[in-house]
């Protein structure tokens, strides 16, 4: 009798359900307002582990065409500021170019920030909808706002296509050398070359930086990248060519983003010393240029992967910047609360985030895991998949260590209910819980076993961190606030300071 009640109100809590996900088990289909918010901030429009990339670019483009356009123009900024993907949020404003001019342009340099965004850009908008005037007024635009030395040295091809195709007209000198690239344009002339170089020393100083490695002379390239603003994101068709000299330079020059991501290299050139490890990646340089610390995760497997036995001092070294890095966040309003922290450890977690070949759903995941260890002390981690498996790592482990931990058990079924029903059993009284999840369910449903949880103890609150792009939710949102239940969408730098937002509010009332 009492699995028959059990199965009667499994059946009533899904009655609702207008959909099924990819395993064929009841889901609910979000509004267009959360779908925008889900795709801007976890969306590829590549294959994903229970949707190939022809599915899901069909979705995208079905919730584009139908989305409003003030909803679109915020999602899609956020998403690219914010976020881990670039394709949605740059697709997504060829659409709003649709809906709305006048917003279209004033999004388009929030979402377009670099030279390979504006290529993207176009590309995506030849095939959706042409160039017509207000893309190219756009375009032009921005070239006339980012046509510096530096974004012409690091941009020049995409810059100069951009010009081309838009039919930019400007007066700068700057713009001959960009579109020197393209010898056979017409009107650039060698005397306008040379007035960008008397004009912009550092464009003269980059030509005279390939003059000098081409013909062996190191020193002297050396020294221009010393005393001159050059790009070393520019160089990279040179590298094949450098010498030591020229390594420590190009190690010292580059900034925080591309030394962490070239710093296995460097060190094995060894041209980086402690000091200037130490100087480049620290947390406040990373907060700084805006490195989230996933990309400290992704630099510290290809360091310990790649490195001497004299170099393991870095590893360590980049082990305890995570740890400072988890906390450096405000984790006051969260510290006299009870947590239950809940990773998936599906094996669905295992795939990779869009294009990358290090980064899977698990090990970012992982890394909040190893972030709330550090953070808080009352916490305790139920990482699940059929069932909950058992955790030992101290909380006075390291990030790295928690992040290893979780990535190893990644195997198994996706039953969200698993970490619920041991909460359950266990009668832990949890203030609030934390689900980092892909969502595929194919159990007994989370809903069903939060409910049950809900009412045992309806203070307690749920935060459902999404990472997917799936076009299905468990949880209905007219149920959500019943139930003290807060979907997330990413598990990115802002997620605390989320929570706290959401205690301090709740807290009001």
């Amino acid at each position: 009798m009492k699995q028959v009640k059990e199965n009667l109100k499994t059946v009533a809590t899904y009655a609702s359900a207008d959909t099924m996900n990819a395993e064929g088990f009841a889901a609910w289909t979000p509004d267009d307002a959360t779908l925008l918010e889900q795709f801007s901030m976890t969306g590829t429009l590549g294959n994903s582990f229970y949707a190939n990339a022809k599915d899901a670019a069909k979705e995208a483009v079905r919730l584009l065409e139908r989305a409003d356009a003030a909803s679109l123009a915020a999602a899609i900024v956020r998403g690219r500021n914010e976020g881990f993907i670039r394709a949605f949020p740059i697709l997504g404003l060829v659409y709003l170019s649709k809906k709305d001019s006048t917003l279209f342009k004033e999004t388009f340099g929030k979402v377009v920030l670099t030279g390979n965004d504006l290529v993207d850009f176009i590309e995506m908008a030849k095939s959706v909808r042409g160039l017509g005037r207000a893309v190219k007024s756009a375009i032009s635009a921005w070239i006339a706002k980012n046509a510096n030395p530096y974004y012409a040295q690091k941009y020049r091809r995409q810059i100069a296509d951009a010009i081309r195709l838009s039919r930019f007209k400007g007066e700068d000198s700057i713009y001959a050398y960009i579109l020197n690239t393209y010898p056979e344009v017409k009107g650039n002339s060698k005397e306008k070359l040379e007035k960008a170089y008397a004009e912009y020393p550092d464009l003269a100083a980059h030509r005279d930086f390939v003059v000098a490695v081409e013909s062996g002379n190191f020193e002297s390239a050396a020294k221009l990248l010393e005393e001159r603003n050059i790009d070393v994101n520019s160089l990279t068709s040179l590298y094949g060519k450098f010498d030591k000299t020229l390594w420590a330079a190009i190690a010292a020059k580059s900034p925080v983003m591309r030394f962490v991501k070239y710093l296995a290299k460097f060190l094995r050139e060894g041209v980086v010393t402690e000091k200037v490890v130490r100087a480049k990646v620290n947390v406040e340089a990373l907060r700084k240029a805006k490195v989230f610390p996933f990309r400290l995760y992704t630099a510290y497997l290809a360091v310990a992967r790649d490195i001497a036995a004299e170099d393991k001092w870095v590893v360590d070294y980049l082990a305890d910047v995570m740890n400072d890095y988890a906390l450096t966040y405000d984790w006051s309003a969260l510290a006299d609360k009870e947590w239950i922290v809940a990773p998936d450890v599906s094996g669905s977690m295992g795939a990779a985030i869009g294009d990358s070949t290090i980064l899977s759903y698990a090990s970012v995941s992982a890394m909040f895991v190893g972030f709330f260890m550090k953070g808080l002390k009352r916490v305790k981690i139920l990482p699940w998949n059929t069932e909950v498996r058992p955790y030992a790592v101290p909380s006075a482990d390291s990030v790295m260590t928690h992040i290893e931990a979780i990535t190893n058990m990644i195997g198994g079924c996706t039953y969200m209910e698993a970490a619920v029903k041991y909460m359950i059993e266990k009668n832990i009284k949890a203030d609030y819980a934390v689900f980092l999840t892909d969502t595929e369910e194919y159990g007994e449903g989370w809903l069903a076993s939060w409910k049950e949880y809900h009412r045992r103890n309806p203070n307690a609150v749920a935060f459902v961190l999404r990472g997917d792009s799936y076009i299905t939710s468990p949880i209905p949102e007219a149920e959500a606030k019943k139930l003290n239940v807060y979907q997330v969408f990413g598990w990115n730098d802002s997620v605390i300071d989320y929570m706290k937002f959401v205690i301090d509010q709740r807290a009001k009332h």
